[in-house]
């Protein structure tokens, strides 16, 4: 199991990776949350900009996603990590971006694995 220290509100806070069904839980809450915002950005090629209505509602579908963007990553770390609840209020943005990436990792779990694949292949360059 890995872990993360993530800085939020100037506190340090520890957090658990999940078990393989409370990431994929999880993941899907984050595709949720992204799939409405690809959503109303795939519709966007078919907005007729002289049509002022269609491009005000498509510009109020996406601003409102895009302008509460920092509030669903809080969102969505506390999801992941209850125990930062009673923080995220009082951190600052950038604290949550950071620990929002820093959950990403342990929800996807990749780079572990880029980096053996990259050992192989540098012993394989080698032989």
């Amino acid at each position: 199991m890995q872990s993360v220290d993530v800085v939020l509100d100037g506190e340090s806070y520890t957090i658990q990776e999940k078990r393989s069904r409370e990431n994929r839980e999880w993941r899907a809450l984050l595709e949720g949350h992204f799939s409405e915002l690809a959503a109303v950005l795939e519709d966007a090629p078919d907005v007729d900009v002289t049509d002022g209505q269609a491009l005000a509602r498509l510009v109020r579908n996406a601003s409102g996603k895009l302008l509460r963007s920092v509030d669903i990553l809080g969102e969505l770390l506390v999801a992941y990590a209850p125990q930062v609840q009673d923080v995220v209020g009082e951190a600052y943005d950038s604290e949550i971006l950071e620990a929002f990436t820093a959950v990403l990792g342990l929800a996807y779990p990749f780079g572990s694995v880029i980096g053996r694949i990259r050992q192989i292949g540098s012993r394989l360059d080698q032989m």
